[in-house]
């Protein structure tokens, strides 16, 4: 069932008249119906996926916590027994049984999850092997997975509440179906956000009372988010496709053009799909995490990824990039090169100045590298994906290295680094680069995102509107409601950075709230992109 379809929209009315009978202490168990009646109608096939995640994890929580409850026992009973190196001998021991207890909740979802997104990803590699090295051709069949609705999501989510179960973070939750809910929330499960289970499971086991202008205001973020994706993405996507699918013939800005649209496209089509979530969620009462914050306003590219799918990032950094870097093995190899630099400054030596900062940065880079290169995979199995991950890599590095020399540059040509003039340059230069970066996503492969990157600079003098209209799937019409559609988004931001633009609209008197709804409904209505073979039921994220 499609966020975009009038079967969502029945549903979700359905599901809130439910909801809302239901007795206040149970209207969690209302979500978990209506969830996974919302899973089953995606595939029936589906919910061995996510109910296998569900029962692993919540087994492999109570195991962990029983381990703990049976040290805490144990310790309490023999307190005057135990000398205190038993006590940590024995502690060691139940930790590295609760890390097991862990491991195996970890490696049987995550392996679902890399099985069904890389194994014909893995057998074309072992089939290319088998044939160069041997010139076997008995190649091994693909196996063409349909990738069961959300799952990227809500594996990430689940293993996120084990990881946090493990280190004593929460109390699990030791309601089965509570904790089914947690994984399941149906406005979630598509495209995210990724929710911790200490901020989502308060919002969905409390209480909630009706609230007609709760329910409008989610209704508000739901037709805002149906216009990013409606009137803006979906217009945008058959231009980038066809340029990029001809870009030999057209080329120079015609790429340039598609390029930009493409941020447009993304944008509006993941961030629009978050608003319809975040706003199905709002009128339930529930307040999801928010997951982007006006990233093309960002000055730098580590900026723009704090501001562009937050909960996905902070996933990555809370759970792969802190342990890394704190991890025996690269902490000792960081101190090793500083300790090398040490001994060359004694002796003189040139090296020993970058060997000591490398030592410093160690420690940094390689988890930063292995986040980068898990982003790439996560996004997809083909190698631009890891190409993509890893130059966003190389450019935070490169700006975090290059930034005292940045700022000697720019006190040398006395600019004022707060100044409007520097801002907007770093505000445009961020987001060009990630424009730029944005061709592995709409390339078929790295050779020709680099052939795309190429032709732009390739034959500007070609380019003609008119060419655009009649060959490039972009009717002037379209064009020039894409293009204002953008400017409103562009200026919405704008706006939004001084606080809710809900909340300045609920300020205004109830005549005028329901006219700026009602414009909004029609302009969905209208300019919503919509025609023979449009599929509104695609999200690009929904594909990760």
């Amino acid at each position: 069932m499609s966020f975009i379809s009038i079967d969502f929209a029945l549903f979700v009315t359905a599901a809130l008249v439910v909801y809302y009978i239901f007795p206040g202490k149970i209207r969690w168990v209302a979500l978990l119906i209506a969830s996974y009646v919302f899973y089953t109608w995606t595939g029936f096939g589906n919910l061995a996926y996510i109910l296998i995640t569900t029962v692993s994890a919540y087994v492999c929580a109570g195991l962990m916590e029983k381990k703990a409850a049976e040290q805490q026992k144990y310790l309490s009973e023999n307190k005057e027994k135990l000398t205190k190196e038993e006590k940590k001998s024995y502690k060691a021991e139940v930790k590295k049984k609760q890390k097991l207890i862990l491991a195996a909740g970890l490696i049987l979802n995550f392996g679902i999850l890399v099985y069904l997104k890389y194994a014909d990803w893995a057998i074309a590699y072992i089939n290319l092997f088998r044939l160069s090295r041997f010139g076997r051709t008995d190649f091994i069949p693909f196996r063409n997975y349909i990738i069961p609705l959300g799952i990227s999501f809500y594996t990430f989510q689940t293993m996120g509440y084990l990881i946090d179960i493990y280190y004593g973070k929460y109390e699990r939750e030791r309601n089965f179906f509570k904790f089914a809910l947690f994984t399941s929330f149906f406005p979630q499960i598509v495209q995210g956000p990724i929710s911790r289970f200490g901020e989502l499971a308060p919002e969905l086991y409390k209480e909630v009372s009706f609230d007609f202008d709760r329910i409008k205001s989610g209704f508000y973020r739901v037709m805002w988010g149906l216009f990013k994706k409606l009137v803006i993405a979906d217009r945008l996507a058959a231009y980038v496709s066809e340029t990029i699918a001809q870009r030999e013939t057209y080329k120079g800005f015609y790429i340039l053009l598609a390029v930009f649209f493409y941020s447009m496209q993304i944008y509006g089509d993941f961030s629009g799909g978050i608003d319809v979530a975040l706003g199905v969620a709002e009128m339930f009462g529930i307040k999801l995490a928010e997951n982007f914050n006006r990233p093309f306003f960002s000055k730098s590219i580590s900026e723009y990824w704090s501001r562009w799918h937050i909960t996905l990032g902070t996933w990555f950094k809370d759970y792969i990039f802190y342990p890394l870097s704190l991890n025996k093995g690269i902490i000792k190899l960081g101190k090793k090169c500083r300790e090398v630099g040490s001994t060359l400054a004694g002796k003189k030596n040139p090296l020993a100045g970058p060997m000591t900062g490398l030592g410093k940065r160690i420690p940094i880079y390689i988890p930063m590298f292995m986040v980068w290169f898990t982003t790439g995979m996560w996004h997809g199995s083909q190698n631009r994906y890891v190409v993509w991950g890893l130059f966003n890599c190389f450019f935070i590095i490169l700006g975090t290295e290059l930034e005292p020399v940045s700022l000697r540059i720019v006190e040398k040509l006395k600019l004022n680094e707060a100044g409007a003039l520097m801002r907007s340059y770093r505000v445009i230069k961020t987001f060009w680069l990630m424009s730029f970066l944005r061709i592995f996503d709409i390339s078929k492969d790295v050779p020709s995102a680099f052939n795309a990157f190429k032709l732009i600079f390739t034959d500007w003098s070609s380019f003609r509107l008119a060419v655009v209209y009649e060959n490039l799937s972009l009717e002037k019409e379209d064009f020039i409601v894409a293009v204002i559609a953008i400017l409103v988004m562009f200026i919405f931001d704008l706006v939004q950075r001084k606080g809710s633009v809900r909340e300045r609209i609920f300020r205004l008197p109830v005549p005028v709230q329901w006219v700026i709804l009602s414009l909004l409904i029609v302009a969905v209505s209208v300019f919503g992109y919509y025609g023979p073979g449009y599929d509104a039921g695609s999200f690009i994220y929904g594909a990760f």
